[in-house]
């Protein structure tokens, strides 16, 4: 029972080594060294790890030279001016490119003012195929005031994600097989509680792969719409928000500043007094 245990103990160290490259972004795992000298049998039970280790090794590095092609995350904002009352029309026509290029329709928020001139904004995602091309034909539904785009580079990040994820689903197979292999409770215990550790970082690692694919799978439009003569305080374009952002801000500082005056001056004029109290006790008096 003992050479048993501590071939399972070598089994999870040498496992856990073999995953060491992962780094930081694995989600923190320790690593360990095999023990030497471990006995007949501990040296038997720590071989397939071992190996497994460098299975998953090349499996990393066998993902790092499959050609993913370049991830690119995209983003466009477009100012379009419209013409009056077709603010709804020019949305729906919006949606219909988009439709038909296979993209999505996220969603969108307008202003009718009083004074009858609307502004809104609409966002969509389309693949990056056909973002140029979408992306044109959206710019013809108005009158083309201006744009603010972004590119962003995720390939490295993307191939680093995936070998480490091909690199713990490898440790998940060791894990697995030494739970089929393990004769205590005490064992399976062990093994169960590596076990969980590891697809927890599956999980995690899936999830930003996930969510990679998606941004870079799909690009990001946003229209900012506008009838003629479109006055401030509406949606507005993203440096327009900011400033109102800001002036709100100012707005609150102001209002705090004047709440402490307030409380500070009843605070101040009696201080004044006992100062002056205090003076005129401590002046001389004439014999």
């Amino acid at each position: 029972m003992k050479l048993r245990r501590l071939g399972v103990v070598l089994a999870l160290a040498a496992a856990v080594a073999g995953c060491g490259t992962g780094g930081n972004d694995a989600g923190g795992a320790t690593q360990a060294q095999p023990a030497a000298e471990g006995g007949r049998a501990g040296d038997a039970a720590a071989g397939a790890p071992a190996s497994a280790g460098k299975g998953a090794s090349a499996g990393a590095a066998e993902v790092r030279l499959v050609d993913l092609g370049n991830r690119i995350v995209r983003t466009a904002t477009v100012d379009l001016e419209v013409a009056k009352g077709t603010l709804d029309e020019t949305i729906d026509r919006a949606t219909g490119v988009v439709t038909r290029a296979k993209g999505i329709y996220v969603g969108s928020s307008t202003s009718v003012p009083g004074q009858g001139t609307a502004r809104g904004e609409v966002t969509f995602r389309v693949p990056v195929d056909g973002f140029e091309a979408v992306l044109r034909e959206l710019k013809g539904l108005g009158t083309y005031r201006g744009e603010q785009s972004s590119t962003q580079d995720v390939t490295n990040q993307y191939v680093d994600l995936r070998g480490q994820l091909a690199a713990w689903r490898a440790q998940e197979r060791v894990y697995l097989r030494l739970l089929g292999r393990a004769r205590s409770i005490g064992d399976v215990i062990a093994v169960q509680n590596q076990l969980q550790q590891v697809q927890s970082n599956i999980e995690r690692l899936q999830g930003q792969v996930d969510h990679l694919e998606d941004r870079s799978s799909f690009s990001t439009i946003v229209l900012d719409l506008r009838e003629p003569g479109a006055g401030p305080g509406q949606p507005g374009t993203r440096l327009e928000r900011a400033w109102a952002t800001a002036v709100s801000g100012l707005g609150v500082m102001a209002a705090a500043a004047l709440v402490a005056l307030v409380w500070l001056a009843p605070v101040a004029v009696l201080a004044g007094l006992v100062l002056l109290v205090v003076r005129v006790a401590r002046r001389p008096r004439p014999a």
